[in-house]
């Protein structure tokens, strides 16, 4: 087994924040702009900001390969995680909705790529 030098390895800092602060923002200003959602969608609340957190993971780290994906979306799963613990405060639901964030970040950013140990650089 051969270690092969990675070409970039570097997590891209500006879309990690604005995709972390947009996954746990997105849906308030949904609440806000349409009150009526908030009666159906508040309760989901987190769970769409886990879902937003999926899909930006995925977004941010469109065009990279290799271990970097899985750090990026690492990097974008805690970032949104720290900033929904901010913003909802440290009780056990937030708690566990923001440990389930961070596995999201990973798991949008691997899911489907077909990244295994044999196939990676």
């Amino acid at each position: 087994m051969s270690i092969q030098p990675v070409t970039s390895s570097s997590v891209p800092v500006a879309p990690v924040l604005a995709t972390a602060v947009g996954a746990q923002v997105l849906d308030d200003a949904l609440f806000f702009l349409v009150p009526p959602s908030a009666l159906l969608l508040g309760p989901l609340a987190g769970l769409i900001a886990i879902g937003l957190t999926v899909a930006g993971a995925r977004m941010v780290t469109r065009g990279r390969r290799g271990p970097v994906v899985a750090r990026t979306g690492l990097v974008v799963g805690l970032a949104s995680a720290g900033i929904g613990l901010l913003i909802g405060g440290l009780g056990l639901v937030t708690l566990l909705l923001a440990g389930i964030t961070v596995l999201a970040g990973v798991a949008g950013a691997v899911a489907g790529r077909g990244l295994t140990a044999s196939r990676l650089p």
